[in-house]
């Protein structure tokens, strides 16, 4: 069964879920080809009807073989067993599959390391002005209205990555974690500009200066906040709270429905490399959803065990 980008979007858009299904849209497949990752779509079909779709990125190890990679798939309109899961691959020729299923596969898949964001909060955009901020922590409400007193400026106008690179890497550099190549997100930029998946940059300016950024990505009726990058100077003027309630308006003008924050740390986490940013998302309000994180379908246990051990090596060093 072939299928077009639209209808396979179309699939996705229906029974995906609400948080994370671009990276099963068509679109998100072209952008990570590009990017040099080793992509196959797959599809079931049952009885004539189109059952199951998955994208999925195959990685190669010296020696090992390969482990194939579906994020936040497969994305089905039945439950997925593991035959079923190994009839829509096609009977895979890889040690493990590294599944992001909506709900529980009890007894198919072993629990890692979570890949993409297991927990995070939803704003419900069809709520009016008030409302959401009504549903806001006081100190988010105050802070919005200071940042727009002391000056600063939103544009969702088409922003030059090159002009707010430096945030981004000041932001890794104190955050601790891994930015990828500014060309990867130059290529995201490019590549995604289009109107099923579109991924655009916005910034907050002080003295006609950016102070801070956001890459996000429109997909359906969800407006996802995929990266965030902010200085540390004129940290008292509030901008990244200004920044999101203008995104989150303008989605709203858009006929959106929600406005994913892209991952929080669990209620209550001390010491997690997430608390401080979870503690801003959540002054924002919203609904927290769960999934069950990234697991592992084990086809070949020599091979996976082998994998796990360099893993974990890997991660200590």
């Amino acid at each position: 069964m072939l299928l077009d980008s639209n209808t396979w979007n179309t699939f996705v858009l229906r029974h995906g879920p609400r948080s994370g299904r671009f990276l099963q849209s068509w679109e998100w497949g072209e952008f990570q080809r590009m990017v040099g990752e080793q992509v196959e779509r797959y599809v079931l079909g049952e009885e004539g009807q189109l059952t199951a779709v998955a994208t999925v990125l195959k990685r190669s190890f010296p020696l090992l073989g390969s482990y194939w990679y579906l994020p936040r798939g497969p994305v089905a309109s039945t439950p997925v067993t593991k035959a079923r899961l190994t009839s829509l691959l096609k009977n895979p020729n890889a040690f493990t599959l590294r599944i992001e299923p909506q709900t529980s596969y009890e007894g198919v898949c072993t629990k890692t390391i979570d890949l993409q964001p297991s927990q995070t909060i939803l704003l419900d955009l069809e709520k009016s002005e008030d409302e959401l901020l009504e549903g806001m922590h006081h100190k988010t409400r105050y802070n919005i209205r200071l940042a727009a007193r002391r000056g600063v400026h939103v544009s969702i106008k088409e922003q030059s990555l090159d002009d707010v690179w430096a945030l981004f890497e000041e932001t890794g550099s104190r955050g601790d974690f891994r930015l990828h190549p500014r060309d990867y997100y130059k290529k995201m930029l490019q590549i995604l500009s289009g109107n099923d998946c579109r991924v655009f940059l916005a910034a907050a300016y002080f003295e006609n200066k950016p102070i801070a950024a956001t890459i996000m990505i429109d997909f359906g009726d969800i407006r996802t906040y995929l990266h965030g990058a902010s200085g540390r100077a004129h940290r008292q003027t509030m901008a990244p709270y200004l920044l999101h309630w203008e995104l989150i308006k303008a989605a709203k003008a858009k006929g959106l429905k929600w406005y994913d924050w892209w991952g929080v740390a669990p209620e209550g986490a001390k010491h997690h490399p997430w608390e401080g940013i979870s503690r801003f998302k959540r002054g924002f309000g919203g609904e927290e959803v769960k999934y069950p994180g990234t697991c592992d379908v084990i086809l070949k246990k020599p091979q996976y065990a082998m994998y796990s051990l360099l893993r974990k090596i890997r991660r200590k060093l």
